[in-house]
């Protein structure tokens, strides 16, 4: 149990340091091509700090713990429409601008509905039982592949047209930029073994560890580049970096897991799906107000995911 505490704090460490070298790194990277911020955060950041989602949804898949694998992927999009931008609001307002409120936050949604149709076979489809197969990866893929040429179609229109003097050569940027990620990665999956050990001595169930402890531990690099970027002025990345994660998550992590393994889903509750489909439908509804997240309403969004985290231990433990 000592070494499982120090492995969370190790992992912790790794992730904040990795978090503040790759919003450098990628900073520098937008500056040098004079590519917009947001469409890095979508990108480079977003693949970069789902790594760890991948990681452990891949791997649960293929040991056939299909509930742990898309507990993550849920809870960690939750965790991220909730906590992440709520946190970064407590340092800093964050202003939604036209497209993160007409395109970016309705692609969150998109990709939770999207997962909620080839999850639920039972709920929605009356199927005997949940599988995410083959061809409903193939359908998340090809999500991911008309994202990733949106944002290829993006990048094209959105060149700075200011010129942003950047010296440092390529090869350094993107050496700080895999330096980031690594550290990411790393600290992630300590934190998550560490924490995943933990649990297990209090014999929760397999959705409830992903929804939790894995999806807090493999969103904290995307909680620490937001909070870093949000702190640093960098807010159209920070966004990005929350929008790109939560399709990632589904479109390219899930997606891929569920090719390489069919995965079947039994624990997932009615309260996750709403959970899900809520966060961004909430954090869409400030930014349609308000156009912007203070730290009032992040604090809202916050509380919300902890009252749902707290559902979630007395279910468990009861």
């Amino acid at each position: 149990m000592v070494l499982d505490i120090l492995g969370v704090v190790l992992g912790l460490f790794f992730i904040l340091k990795g978090a503040d070298t790759m919003v450098d790194g990628s900073s520098a990277l937008a500056r040098k091509f004079r590519i917009s911020e947001a469409v890095i955060g979508l990108t480079v950041i977003a693949f970069g700090t789902s790594l760890p989602e991948f990681v452990v949804s891949f791997f649960s898949a293929i040991k056939g713990s299909g509930d742990m694998s898309v507990g993550n992927i849920m809870g960690s999009n939750i965790f991220n429409s909730l906590v992440i931008l709520g946190a970064s609001a407590f340092f800093t307002v964050v202003p939604v601008g036209r497209r993160a409120l007409w395109v970016d936050i309705p692609l969150s949604f998109l990709a939770a509905s999207v997962c909620c149709l080839v999850c639920f076979d039972v709920l929605l489809w009356h199927a005997s039982q949940n599988v995410i197969s083959r061809w409903d990866a193939l359908a998340l893929l090809a999500f991911f592949g008309l994202f990733m040429y949106y944002n290829y179609l993006l990048a094209r229109r959105k060149r700075t047209s200011r010129i942003i003097e950047e010296h440092t050569p390529t090869y350094k940027i993107l050496f700080k930029i895999v330096l980031g990620i690594a550290l990411l990665v790393f600290g992630g999956n300590t934190l998550i073994d560490s924490a995943s050990n933990i649990a297990v001595e209090f014999g929760v169930s397999e959705a409830v560890i992903g929804l939790t402890i894995l999806a807090g531990g493999t969103s904290a690099p995307e909680l620490a580049t937001s909070i870093v970027a949000a702190r640093k002025g960098r807010i159209d990345m920070a966004i990005g970096n929350v929008v790109g994660s939560n399709v990632f998550n589904v479109f390219f992590v899930l997606g891929t897991a569920a090719f390489l393994q069919p995965i079947a889903v039994a624990d997932i509750k009615p309260i996750d799906i709403a959970m899900f489909l809520g966060g961004p439908l909430l954090l869409w509804f400030f930014a349609f107000l308000f156009r912007r997240i203070n730290r009032a309403m992040g604090a809202v969004l916050v509380l919300v995911y902890l009252c749902y985290l707290v559902w979630l231990v007395r279910t468990a433990t009861a």
